[in-house]
């Protein structure tokens, strides 16, 4: 039996791995500008927001593992060298500690060769120490045999209870790499339910569902992040437009759709409509696949977008019951009753959908359309004018995701979009990648940074002690009340 300081030292270990391990689609993200950033910036930011990049299921070549040991399901490692009698210095080690450290490093470098045989030489030695199994599991995923690696620590953590949350941490990133993407969803939940600080766990679960195309979804764990002061660019980005992801993040590895919805919400933002179409029909017809709420709701959007409205009619007529808490439902529904010249109907109905989703720049336009047909032009106006800073957002979150380079002035002119579009929280988060920039391109000096990012800080918590939401919801709605919802 391990002793607790060194179980407490596996834990350690875990936990460094869920942090700095196993996102390889985070790198689609990096580039030299912002990796300076974040390393000049990493004394002021403001929160401890952890680095969580790796070369973690990167594919690279290396020993092959994965035998059985005396017939159980137990995996171990069995490779041996081609020449038996030359072995490495580092095998004839006997302190078990160095070997650890000697594995980690290599499995952190990318050297699956050295690693293997530094963990084989480690399971002769001690081969029932917990951060002995762990190291072996991480070998295992590396070489992408995430079931098999899964298995391994899931055992440990029924064998020490201490374990589980780092356990659930790492596994779940695992599944998320061997597709498993419900069971990963899963074991992120049971983290949020046990733990106290969970930014890192909403930022990794605001992500699995962006790619699912679950972004109404997301959007609680990314305003939650906003809310703590804890928010990173690509969270910043993915929040100026909920509907679909912006054309430059969607071609980046960290947002690869999976599913059905992720894959039409990338089409849709690629301006692939047919495609889109395609992919919905194939879904139904070929697969027999039964469209949920949230999907049905999407379809809907598409078939407004391809201005397809005989099939229109029959999507509404089959809406099922719970579609109505989707903006893409209401959008849908506006799109169609503006077609029909129901004007006041149609207003109702991108109301409801703004107010679901206050970045549907379309669904303004739309809102100012059909009240310009019944002679409001004020409040057109309005919604019109709301429609055109939301779109200049897009546009400036369109640059950055699609050019490395970054102008802080923009970041500016960002900001103050953001404010103009009562978006306070997400205006403060974009100082603080400001500011990181800033201090990254020698325009900050460290102290002054300091200053900026507490005066930042104490801006978020007044913001959060200041919560007029009635008076948000009014300026989301450009004024217009919303009649009861039809039964």
């Amino acid at each position: 039996m391990p002793s607790p300081a060194l179980l407490c030292s596996m834990m350690a270990l875990a936990s460094l791995t869920l942090i700095c391990g196993c996102r390889s689609e985070i790198n689609a993200d990096k580039d030299p500008i912002k990796e300076d950033a974040k390393q000049k910036s990493s004394q002021v930011a403001l929160a401890d927001v952890p680095v969580h990049i790796s070369a973690s299921a990167s594919g690279k070549s290396g020993a092959v593992v994965g035998e059985e040991l005396d017939g159980k399901s137990s995996p171990i490692l069995t490779e041996t060298p081609e020449n038996d009698s030359i072995t490495k210095a580092d095998s004839e080690v006997s302190d078990p500690d160095r070997l650890q450290e000697d594995a980690i490093n290599a499995l952190d470098s990318g050297d699956l060769v050295e690693a293997f045989e530094l963990v084989r030489d480690l399971k002769r030695l001690d081969g029932e120490n917990p951060q002995t199994i762990f190291l072996m599991a991480r070998v295992f995923a590396e070489k992408h045999r995430f079931r098999q690696a899964v298995k391994m620590l899931d055992d440990l953590a029924m064998e020490f209870p201490d374990a589980k949350l780092a356990v659930l941490g790492q596994t779940a990133e695992w599944l998320v790499f061997q597709g498993d993407w419900q069971a990963a969803e899963e074991r992120y939940r049971t983290l949020l339910s046990l733990v106290d600080e969970t930014s890192l766990i909403d930022r990794l679960l605001s992500r699995l569902l962006m790619r699912q195309g679950r972004r109404a979804e997301a959007d609680v764990f990314l305003r939650r992040l906003c809310r703590v002061g804890n928010v990173e660019e690509m969270d910043l980005r993915s929040l100026l437009l909920l509907s679909c992801p912006l054309p430059g993040d969607a071609v980046s590895d960290a947002f690869d759709p999976i599913g059905l919805q992720g894959t039409v919400r990338h089409a849709i933002s690629m301006g692939e409509l047919a495609a889109a179409d395609e992919i919905f029909k194939h879904a139904v017809d070929q697969t027999a696949v039964v469209l949920g709420p949230a999907e049905y709701a999407l379809q809907g959007r598409l078939l407004a977008l391809l201005k397809q409205f005989d099939r229109l009619h029959d999507w509404i007529d089959g809406a099922p019951v719970g579609v109505e808490q989707y903006s893409d439902y209401w959008f849908a529904l506006g799109v169609y009753q503006l077609h029909k010249a129901e004007f006041p109907a149609a207003v109702q109905s991108f109301v409801r959908a703004v107010s679901r989703d206050e970045t549907d720049l379309r669904a303004y336009r739309m809102l100012a359309d059909a009240l310009n047909e019944m002679g409001k032009s004020e409040q057109a106006k309005v919604a019109g004018e709301r429609a055109d800073l939301i779109e200049q957002t897009v546009m400036l979150g369109e640059k950055m995701a699609s050019n490395p380079r970054r102008d802080v002035r923009q970041i500016s002119v960002l900001v103050d979009l953001l404010e103009r579009l009562q978006r306070p929280l997400e205006a403060l988060g974009w100082r603080g990648i400001q500011v990181a920039y800033g201090r990254a391109g020698s325009m900050l000096g460290e102290a002054e940074a300091r200053n900026v990012l507490q005066m930042i800080n104490q801006q978020r918590i007044a913001q959060l002690e200041n919560n007029d939401s009635a008076s948000k919801r009014l300026f989301v709605t450009c004024g217009i009340q919303l009649t009861p919802e039809p039964k």
